[in-house]
């Protein structure tokens, strides 16, 4: 139980670790959505080729049926949730990204539910109690005034749909991988995860015409797509398939609220986002919530 508990940090961590991909993607704006990604996962793909010789003899126990999680893992979760996060938080320059990177925060609702149905975990009322709570308290996290702000346009309510829609890729994601996980060590996933995805983000940015000269590209943003490859890329998710390799779905899910929390933070800090009253109690009640689901993780 106590080495269940250290698993869940794992996922705590990564989590932290996303909350700063908003900030990074807000200064790739002049690139098209799905060239970024693209090039996100080929930096990735160049940086973990080495490793794969070590991982063959893994990827040759798969299944055909692992293989076909495999590509629809690289689809969903892989190209379409990091493009439609990219284009959502694209559309919100002028208001707070936190908007954006909260309110995807609804994977859960998805995860969850999928994870009950796939994995067949078992939901008890005491977590259900829980995750109400998580729920509610991300919620006003994200609005504070109680209800989304879309006055004056429709460009956060696009960016508000995109990011639900990146929640739903993401979530459905988890529980692919967690099936993939009982294949593949965490390693091993993340690398075939940065493989498959490559050709795929490739026929979507061709299939959608927004090809770019890479010779356009300046050193600056060379950089921050350098560094989204690294930190919210390699690290992060060798961070996060190490502790969903141990941790169920239920768990992990509400571990990646550390995200909005961070986010918030950095909102704070760094963009000059003053929280409200309403924030600030529905950051105590979430970060107290995570802990106690984290402390209490027991063995399925």
């Amino acid at each position: 139980m106590r080495k269940k508990k250290g698993y869940v940090f794992f996922i705590i961590f990564a989590a932290i670790i996303w909350s700063t991909d908003g900030l990074l993607r807000r200064h790739l704006s002049d690139l098209p959505p799905t060239f970024i990604v693209t090039i996100e996962y080929l930096i990735r793909f160049i940086i973990v080729l080495p490793l794969v010789p070590r991982f063959i003899p893994e990827f040759k126990k798969m299944t055909k049926k692992d293989w076909q999680v495999m590509i629809v893992l690289g689809i969903i979760s892989g190209a379409l949730g990091r493009i439609f996060y990219t284009a959502a938080l694209g559309m919100v320059i002028d208001i707070s990204y936190s908007v954006v990177s909260l309110l995807q925060q609804s994977q859960p609702l998805f995860a969850v539910g999928l994870a009950a149905i796939i994995l067949k975990e078992r939901l008890t009322k005491r977590y259900i109690g829980f995750a109400i709570i998580a729920l509610v308290s991300a919620y006003f996290l994200t609005f504070p005034n109680y209800v989304p702000n879309f006055i004056g346009g429709n460009s956060e309510l696009i960016a508000a749909l995109l990011a639900l829609a990146a929640a739903l890729a993401w979530g459905t994601g988890t529980v692919l991988s967690k099936l993939l996980l009982g294949k593949l060590s965490y390693a091993a996933l993340s690398v075939l995860r940065f493989i498959v995805v490559v050709p795929i983000a490739l026929i979507i940015n061709f299939s959608l015409k927004q090809g770019y000269p890479i010779s356009a590209i300046n050193p600056t943003q060379w950089f921050y797509l350098t560094v989204i490859a690294l930190t919210s890329g390699i690290a992060s998710f060798f961070l996060y398939y190490k502790g969903l390799q141990h941790v169920e779905v239920k768990i992990s899910t509400f571990a990646e609220f550390a995200w909005p929390i961070s986010a918030a933070i950095l909102g704070y800090t760094l963009l000059g986002e003053r929280l409200t009253s309403i924030q600030w109690i529905a950051g105590a009640v979430l970060l107290t919530d995570i802990l106690i689901l984290s402390l209490t993780a027991k063995e399925s």
